[in-house]
């Protein structure tokens, strides 16, 4: 039996111990937080071009870090106006930020003397988020505006219920340069692949989705379907009303398709007055329903220039790949389909029959 000292002298020694590697296990723990929200930074830029899969990986990874309550995040354009906004939505773990189209903040002006306010000068052509600098006191907010260069990108609101301290402010000033990088090169692909003045994708692109798509269907035997549309009497438009006119038409006309077509389709101008859209996992069937809605919608729109108000209708053929072997041929057939609804007299969606030899059927034209 040991003496009492020795007893103490041992529980001491174990109780030092414990705590030592308590200490060493909390170290260790810390790091691997760390290290694992540096793995998700390389991930921000090279996972994908799409700023809501961009979004989603930095707010996973700044909620590591820190309670967050609120994520705000506004993209800005070359004129210094506020482009697009996503706001954190969601309950537990289907939180995420999403685009807000009613934000009250969109088309607005950057307040120049306030962002001066929150940002430092680092150098001639780089700046930083002055909420993030060292020493400043714990704040349960933070608002950083993201440069790239001497270009502002986007503006960040950042506020959770607890004071960030330096840590943590240097652990989120790590994560803002990978997701600053992100939005700029997201922003310039989409700049690279888009029509600017439908807003919608370019051809080449819409190509390349094409044969991405044509493989997947190929490989698990999913559908997949294209609608064209073509401008009735576009011609007559700019001749009459003039080519600033017929601008403003391509341009609503490209907002109505981006409205109706979901997030997981393509849709692009394909030359002139023409435009094509990729129906993913779609049969034509479901593609010409989007189609009509298509045609509804501009068939309704009201256009005025110089005071004269004028309408534009629109014509579309719809083909499935349902028994087609070459993806030009669904084009082809999509084609052939528009120049029925040509034919029996514009304003309509026709669908190309999957049995060969027969001809188009027409939708009815509907008011």
């Amino acid at each position: 039996m040991l003496p009492l000292w020795a007893e103490l002298l041992l529980a001491a020694t174990a109780a030092f111990f414990g705590v030592a590697l308590w200490r060493t296990r909390s170290r260790l723990s810390r790091l691997r937080e760390r290290v694992a929200a540096r793995e998700r930074e390389t991930h921000l830029l090279a996972e994908s071009p799409d700023p809501d899969t961009i979004l989603r990986r930095a707010f996973e990874a700044i909620a590591s870090l820190l309670p967050i309550t609120s994520f705000n995040l506004y993209t800005i354009d070359d004129a210094g106006r506020v482009e697009e906004a996503w706001i954190l939505s969601g309950e537990g773990s289907r939180r995420a930020p999403r685009r807000d189209p009613g934000n009250p903040h969109l088309r607005q002006s950057v307040d120049s003397p306030r962002l001066k306010d929150l940002t430092a000068t680092e150098t001639d052509l780089s700046f930083a988020p002055r909420d993030l600098l060292a020493g400043g006191p714990a704040t349960r907010r933070l608002r950083l505006p993201l440069y790239a260069g001497d270009r502002l990108v986007a503006h960040l609101d950042l506020a959770g219920p607890e004071a960030i301290d330096d840590r943590v402010k240097g652990e989120i000033r790590a994560l803002l340069a990978p997701l600053t990088a992100a939005l700029h090169a997201s922003r310039n692909w989409r700049i690279a692949v888009t029509d600017e003045l439908s807003g919608l994708a370019s051809r080449r692109y819409f190509e390349s989705r094409l044969a991405e798509e044509w493989s997947r269907r190929d490989r698990y035997a999913t559908p997949l379907a294209v609608a064209i549309f073509d401008l009735d009497r576009f011609k007559a438009v700019n001749d009459t009303f003039g080519h600033a006119a017929g601008d403003r038409v391509l341009r609503r006309f490209g907002e109505i398709v981006r409205h109706e077509i979901r997030s997981s389709d393509v849709a692009c101008r394909y030359g002139g007055e023409e435009f094509a859209v990729l129906f993913a996992e779609s049969t034509a069937s479901a593609a010409s329903a989007v189609a009509e809605r298509v045609r509804r919608a501009i068939k309704r729109e009201e256009f005025v220039s110089e005071g004269k108000s004028f309408h534009v209708t629109t014509s579309a053929g719809i083909a499935g790949a349902d028994e087609v072997q070459d993806r030009s041929k669904l084009l082809f057939q999509a084609d052939k389909a528009l120049y029925a609804a040509k034919d029996r007299g514009r304003n309509r969606v026709v669908v190309w029959p999957a049995a060969r030899g027969r001809r188009p059927l027409a939708s009815r034209a509907k008011p």
